[in-house]
């Protein structure tokens, strides 16, 4: 069956979470607001009951509320928790990095005339600002979904059926990349053509998983169309 069409799962696939960057920002933080406990923000993203954004534009409302809830729960000053929500919150695109091959790798089967997208389960729909700041542009993708957007989660079917069509390519027609073996199978259930990406793999003993986008272009590229 040939490929039209690429879904890249995003983190820990394109591109994975900036240890120092984060160390960076928890600094920031413990500056604003030194009575904040270290672990606070993430315990409280961790239960955050809702609502989440559903597009970028109201990702800074979003911001507002969340660092208003936190603070409210930590008897923060009010200065503290503004602050936190205008110097803090929009900064969190920053805490990515993309691995070595990602950008070379988006713009060559780009080339190839390939159509591209994005399928994350993470919560916050600014897809196109966390790859832009990590170095992918992402104006070689012509599909970036958050699962927030869509109310459904991978591995759920509908989540790659959408993602498909949005491209509008047949699910059959389409490759899928991601770390996690149950996205894998369940994007490989409805027709995909689906490969685990596990860096630390030698990569010889399952043909479907590979341990670089490289090695995932190679495999999928006798499937291209002409």
């Amino acid at each position: 069956m040939k490929i039209e069409a690429v879904i890249f799962d995003r983190d820990h696939t394109l591109v994975y979470f900036d240890t120092q960057r984060v160390a960076a920002l928890s600094a920031q933080i413990a500056q604003i607001a030194p009575g904040l406990p270290v672990e606070a923000a993430q315990q409280y993203w961790a239960t955050w009951p809702g609502p989440w954004p559903q597009l970028a534009a109201d990702e800074a409302a979003f911001w507002r509320d969340f660092w208003t809830g936190l603070g409210s729960a930590h008897d923060l000053p009010g200065d503290h928790v503004r602050r936190l929500a205008t110097e803090i919150g929009p900064l969190y695109h920053t805490c990515f990095k993309a691995y070595p091959e990602s950008a070379a790798v988006v713009q060559q089967l780009s080339s190839r005339g390939l159509r591209l997208a994005v399928l994350t389960n993470f919560e916050l729909p600014s897809v196109d600002l966390t790859l832009r700041y990590a170095g992918i542009d992402p104006h070689y993708f012509q599909v970036m979904i958050s699962s927030i957007t869509l109310g459904v989660a991978k591995p759920d079917p509908r989540a790659f059926r959408a993602t498909a069509a949005a491209l509008d390519v047949p699910v059959e027609h389409c490759a899928f990349v991601d770390d996690l073996p149950v996205h894998v199978a369940a994007a490989h259930a409805v027709g995909m053509q689906a490969y685990r990406i596990d860096r630390q793999s030698a990569g010889d003993q399952d043909p479907t998983v590979v341990r670089s986008l490289d090695v995932f272009v190679e495999r999928i590229s006798p499937f291209f169309m002409a």
